[in-house]
């Protein structure tokens, strides 16, 4: 499986590496909302430097654009930083982005070329 999970005080770090599938990205999630500790979390780092590519249907990324913003609406409020910088894989996490923003998500969203950047915006209130 391409990827670790980090559970911190406050929320939930991702690493992804090497080749990641669109199943591997639901696994990811399915990880964060199934345990206790994802409803009092306050960010998601999607950490992807060590990314080669991705394979993000886009039918999965539908659905799970469609999970996250139905948790958005009911009341888990977060603050998602990707860091990428392979520009192909910052494609598709802005796409996600952008139908997450369309469906109206409450959540905020940005993007980084490094996490000390993310962590800053996502203690910034």
């Amino acid at each position: 499986m391409p990827f670790r999970t980090i559970w911190e005080e406050r929320g939930i770090k991702w690493e992804f590496y090497g080749h990641v599938t669109s199943a591997e990205i639901e696994k990811a999630n399915e990880t964060f909302f199934s345990d206790p500790r994802s409803e009092k979390a306050k960010y998601q780092i999607v950490h992807t430097l060590e990314t080669e590519g991705v394979e993000w249907r886009p039918m999965e990324m539908v659905e799970i654009t469609m999970n996250d913003v139905q948790a958005s609406r009911s009341g888990m409020q977060l603050k998602l930083a990707y860091i990428a910088d392979n520009e192909r894989i910052r494609e598709k996490i802005e796409k996600y982005v952008a139908m997450s923003k369309n469906l109206n998500s409450e959540w905020q969203f940005k993007g980084f070329r490094d996490e000390v950047s993310a962590r800053e915006w996502i203690s910034a209130g």
